[in-house]
C-alpha cells in the first residue's frame, strides 16, 4: 500500500512539472523580488529624492530654515529664479542651488547668465536669499555676476572720473 501512494506522488508531481509548475515557481519567487526592489525604489525616492515645490517665498523659506527638499520658482521685475533645497551640509548649514532661469530686464551682457548656476552654503535659520550674499557661493552664475558688477563699475569710474577727482581733492 506505501508503494501504491508513492507512484501516486510520482505521477502527480509528473503531472505538475508537466503543466509548467516549476516554472510557476521560478516566476512567483522573481515577482517578488522584483515587487521588493520596487518598493525599496519607492522608499527611497520618496525619502531621499522627493522634492516639495513649494508656491510662495513663506513656503520655500520655511524650507530653507529647516533645510527641508523643496524648490520654488522667484519672479521679481528683473528676473525669474529657480531655487532647489539640494541637502544639509552638516547641522549649521545647507546646499541651496540658484539658476537664474529668465532675464526679463536689464543688457545683453545680462541675458548670457540664463541657465547658469550657482550653488551656495547657507546658514540654517538664515531668511536671505542666496542672491543677497554671493559670497557663499560657487559656479558659473556668481563668477559672472561678479563680472557684470566688476565691468560696471569699471564703466562708472570712468565715466565720472572728473567728478571723483573734485571730491578726493
Amino acid at each position: 500500500m506505501v508503494n501504491v501512494n508513492k507512484s501516486r506522488d510520482f505521477r502527480l508531481s509528473d503531472f505538475l512539472d508537466s503543466q509548467g509548475y516549476k516554472k510557476l515557481k521560478f516566476r512567483t519567487g522573481l515577482s517578488i523580488i522584483i515587487l521588493i526592489f520596487l518598493l525599496i525604489a519607492a522608499v527611497y525616492w520618496a525619502i531621499f529624492l522627493n522634492i516639495k515645490p513649494c508656491n510662495d517665498a513663506v513656503c520655500f523659506v520655511d524650507a530653507m530654515q529647516n533645510c527641508k527638499r523643496a524648490t520654488w520658482i522667484k519672479e521679481d521685475q528683473q528676473a525669474s529664479w529657480i531655487y532647489t533645497i539640494k541637502k544639509s551640509v552638516d547641522k549649521n548649514s545647507c546646499m541651496v542651488q540658484v539658476e537664474l532661469f529668465k532675464m526679463k530686464e536689464g543688457t545683453i551682457d545680462s541675458e548670457k547668465l540664463e541657465g547658469e548656476k550657482m550653488t551656495c552654503i547657507l546658514d540654517k535659520g538664515d531668511s536671505n536669499f542666496p542672491e543677497n550674499d554671493v559670497s557663499k557661493c560657487t559656479g558659473k552664475l556668481k563668477e559672472e555676476l561678479q563680472d557684470i558688477i566688476i565691468q560696471r563699475l569699471h564703466n562708472y569710474i570712468l565715466k565720472n572720473i572728473g567728478e571723483i577727482n573734485e571730491e578726493l581733492i
